[in-house]
């Protein structure tokens, strides 16, 4: 006897998905070795456990050396291969030790000069030019400070986020289980392909579709049945998927015929939670349940089942699941800053993306071919030929590694601020090219750099200087960097401070360097950008005045 699915009785794609959703199975929660993560998903934030890099290192082949005796001439006191603790020490103005690039800078030493800017004379090492303090050092924390949060919940393990995880010393992750699907696909008519097929008869294809479609989402597909319009043939392979699977996927026997068994067995079995869409093609899809597994009934009709898998069952597994398929997409969206390549070599630069309505806006970020973090936590990079120039406002191609889609926060660090969401303590500049942009959520922005119109927090701050002899410095994206003219060093953390203090004069927050002479104050100027932004805002633990 035939069933009618009359119009009244359908519901809509939202509807659809709204209840495929609430019926899904929870996630449930694993650690695992991080050798065998690749394409799960993480159930925790990962903050840094460490230093990156975890020692100052040389950046290049040359001579470690105290940079207040330079020029001169210099005894060789030894040599620090990479991947040795140094057994010497620079303890006068008459040594140097030789280091291999990567080499930790042994104790004494605060700059290291290449080797072919020095000369060999007498069995002695020239070093003609001054050398400034902190040159070609690649300080502790360069890359990224410890507590710093490195990977977010619900975020896809790609092998640039193992990559990080691992330079960092980690050997696990927690992450969610995949989940598993069990797919059956019905029809007299089907044939597999390679055999010989009859007038009448169609090469099965539903069942490929699904399966790689689903694999492709981060879904384990632990089985496949394809059975005749047969019902107890149906019912034996429904019932297995049942009995091992999270989710049960068919495909034909949803439609109105007197051999559209599917959707009998289910009705009878168990519970029909809906049948019938407002959806052209895919009217006839529905879903089940039996023992509180989720079955989804596709059409046989292989553009429905495209088109409803990719507008109904992937939806929802996205929401429920948190499944990512590992899509290599790139997109076009307009440079907040100039870009410069290397003179002599195609340059790739990692950006984060920021999205406003129908417009991606990339932000270029400062890096050295040693910061594996900053590369893994950059939503993608461009790619630049020798020599070119990207004007601000330009059109660039990104090739998206980590899609963003967390609540962002870019400006200025401070402990006043949380690290809910994702926080780039980049500094001022880029804040205040977003502000003018109007991108991202929420802006941290220096009264030293621009006081805005409005904003929705302010965060006040003396600032302080401590010690003697060679200043330490910030980048130029950081406000701090406009009372140091001429650094040694060049943090791009503020945080970073702390470790310079007592071997160099510092200059920084109250929040970082507790004591010292006050230079100046500080304010910091938090702006919510977005509605999410605001939200995020309140959850800070500051007053308007701190």
């Amino acid at each position: 006897m035939r069933s009618i699915l009359s119009d009244s009785s359908l519901i809509s794609q939202v509807e659809a998905i709204d209840k495929l959703s609430s019926i899904l199975g929870s996630l449930k929660e694993t650690e695992i070795e991080l050798s065998s993560s690749l394409g799960k998903i993480s159930s925790r934030d990962v903050f840094s456990p460490i230093d990156l890099p975890s020692f100052s290192r040389s950046t290049v082949d040359g001579y470690a050396v105290k940079s207040l005796c330079t020029p001169g001439k210099f005894s060789l006191k030894g040599k620090v291969n990479i991947g040795e603790s140094p057994q010497m020490k620079v303890e006068s103005c008459e040594d140097v030790v030789e280091v291999d690039t990567g080499s930790v800078i042994p104790e004494g030493a605060d700059a290291v000069v290449k080797i072919e800017d020095t000369r060999s004379e007498d069995g002695k090492i020239i070093i003609p030019s001054k050398v400034d303090f902190g040159s070609n050092v690649g300080w502790i924390g360069s890359d990224l400070p410890s507590g710093i949060k490195v990977l977010r919940s619900d975020s896809l393990i790609t092998p640039e986020i193992i990559g990080l995880l691992s330079a960092l010393g980690l050997t696990k992750v927690h992450v969610y289980s995949t989940p598993k699907a069990f797919i059956v696909s019905t029809g007299n008519e089907l044939v597999s392909p390679g055999e010989i097929i009859e007038e009448g008869k169609v090469y099965e294809s539903n069942l490929y579709y699904l399966k790689s479609a689903l694999i492709e989402d981060g879904m384990e597909v632990i089985g496949t049945r394809t059975v005749r319009d047969d019902y107890d043939a149906i019912k034996d392979a429904i019932l297995k998927g049942v009995k091992t699977a999270d989710l049960v996927v068919t495909t034909g026997g949803t439609s109105a015929g007197e051999r559209d068994y599917v959707y009998r067995v289910v009705k009878e079995m168990g519970e029909m939670i809906f049948h019938g869409i407002r959806f052209k093609p895919g009217k006839p899809t529905f879903v089940g349940r039996i023992n509180d597994i989720p079955i989804i009934g596709l059409p046989g009709n292989m553009v429905s089942t495209i088109m409803v898998y990719r507008k109904i069952v992937r939806p929802s597994l996205e929401r429920k699941f948190k499944i990512k398929a590992r899509e290599r997409i790139t997109v076009k969206a307009k440079s907040l800053l100039e870009i410069k390549a290397d003179k002599k070599r195609f340059t790739y630069i990692p950006v984060l993306l920021f999205r406003k309505s129908s417009e991606y806006y990339a932000l270029p970020l400062k890096f050295d071919s040693y910061m594996i973090g900053t590369f893994s936590m950059a939503n993608g990079y461009i790619g630049l030929s020798e020599g070119s120039f990207v004007n601000e406002e330009d059109e660039v191609t990104v090739e998206v590694t980590n899609p963003p889609g967390d609540t962002t926060i870019v400006g200025e660090e401070d402990p006043a601020v949380p690290s809910t969401g994702i926080y780039y303590p980049l500094g001022s500049l880029p804040a205040l090219k977003m502000l003018e942009k109007k991108v991202g959520d929420v802006l941290v922005l220096s009264s030293l750099v621009k006081v805005p119109d409005d904003f929705d927090l302010e965060i006040k701050r003396e600032i302080l200087s401590n010690g003697q002899g060679a200043e330490i410095g910030y980048d130029e994206w950081v406000s701090l960097s406009k009372y140091v003219k001429n650094p040694s060093v060049k943090l791009r953390y503020r945080s970073l401070i702390k470790r310079f203090i007592g071997k160099a004069k510092v200059i920084g927050p109250s929040s970082y360097v507790q004591s010292g002479n006050e230079v100046g104050t500080e304010s910091l100027f938090v702006i919510a950008v977005t509605e999410m932004g605001k939200q995020l805002i309140k959850s800070f633990k500051v007053n308007k005045s701190t």
